[in-house]
């Protein structure tokens, strides 16, 4: 192939992946809609931590929540809790 030809062939497979629907994302739940218990267990995990962004997610197909802060300094980390109140992961 020429030159001109692969370039135009690398720009047709870039392109083709440009197409269609973003990403979906996890829905925003408010803080306030958050059941208390869970955000309590996010508190125990995670003292210290001002939280302020929570995610509604499926984990192996079961309503979770991944529960967003900042420390003081501005460190972000965030845990993941079931709905039932499991501590499935913390980062």
């Amino acid at each position: 192939m020429t030159h001109a030809k692969l370039t135009l062939a690398a720009c047709v497979i870039v392109l083709a992946g440009c197409g269609g629907e973003p990403p979906k994302s996890d829905p925003v739940v408010p803080i306030d809609q958050v059941p208390p218990n869970l955000m309590e267990i996010a508190r125990k995990q995670l003292p210290g931590y001002t939280f302020d962004t929570v995610y509604k997610m499926t984990v192996d197909g079961k309503d979770a929540y991944e529960i967003r802060g900042k420390d003081k300094q501005g460190k972000i980390r965030e845990v993941e809790i079931s709905a039932t109140g499991e501590v499935l992961e913390i980062e």
